[in-house]
């Protein structure tokens, strides 16, 4: 969640007031509004990386910057000092290095208790790999496996660059994830961060992305606090739907029912052609 950790814990965090228009069911809403919150923002990184239990795989989580900053940003639960910023394998609340475990079961051994879910805020370092679609399965496959059985699991890919180059690949990324969700009978679900919608506001606007003193784009890949705020505009009925979708996946509320029809993800107005992708199981992606 680097550069939008802020805003996506306000937003879950008082998911009560946020989702009251898209999620009906009141005893549902305060039921995860009594829920502790916490975002984790890591620099660039991917699932696989997470789910690794060798020195190599976990690199660029667990070894510190060559220009010796923290690698990580902190907030709600996750966020232990007054400090937000954290090095992960160095902090004493963010041990989540060795022991000839993955970085993903580090921090479960460290919680008292399993989370109720677990929000993946990927594409990123993921999206290459996830092209393939053997490469794709197999992290779904060893996610399922270090995942506590009874922590959910919701998948909600990443705000567009500001490039269009960079966008293409991880919308089709982030069909592939959607179909092998399904096709591996994953329990996670997922909610697209590219859509048409989003594309439309993200790509070659400037406003949304850290500039530099001449008014040029500085960094193009991660969204601006005011990004991640219009992003939330943009797909936070999806967002809390996906929420309580993973947390009471039987769950009666008319809202939630009518998310298990089928539907395709649109291709994206990209000159590149992406082929759709119908979604009717566990790894269906949420529409507004």
């Amino acid at each position: 969640a680097f550069g939008s950790g802020p805003a996506l814990h306000g937003f879950l965090d008082d998911y009560q007031a946020n989702c009251a228009g898209a999620v009906p069911g009141r005893d549902e809403r305060a039921a995860i509004d009594t829920m502790s919150v916490g975002v984790l923002g890591v620099r660039a990184t991917g699932l696989h990386m997470w789910l690794s239990r060798t020195k190599k795989g976990t690199r660029m989580i667990c070894v510190r910057d060559p220009n010796g900053l923290s690698n990580a940003s902190t907030y709600g639960a996750m966020r232990y000092r007054a400090s937000r910023w954290a090095q992960i394998g160095e902090s004493p609340h963010h041990q989540f290095c060795g022991k000839a475990r993955s970085p993903l079961e580090n921090i479960f051994a460290e919680l008292p208790a399993p989370p109720r879910l677990v929000v993946f805020n990927f594409l990123g370092l993921s999206t290459f790999r996830w092209l393939a679609a053997d490469k794709l399965r197999q992290d779904l496959q060893e996610l399922d496996r270090q995942l506590p059985k009874q922590t959910a699991c919701l998948f909600l890919t990443t705000i567009p660059t500001y490039r269009a180059s960079i966008n293409r690949p991880r919308w089709r990324a982030q069909a592939n994830l959607a179909a092998a969700l399904m096709e591996t009978g994953s329990r996670c679900r997922v909610v697209a961060g590219h859509t048409p919608a989003t594309i439309a506001a993200f790509e070659n606007n400037r406003a949304y992305y850290r500039k530099r003193s001449n008014g040029t784009v500085r960094d193009p890949y991660h969204a601006n606090d005011a990004g991640a705020r219009r992003f939330l505009k943009l797909r936070g009925n999806a967002i809390c739907r996906g929420v309580v979708q993973a947390l009471f996946p039987a769950s009666p509320a008319p809202a939630v029912a009518r998310l298990e029809a089928e539907f395709s993800l649109e291709p994206a107005p990209l000159p590149m052609a992406i082929p759709a992708v119908s979604l009717t199981a566990a790894g269906r992606a949420l529409p507004d």
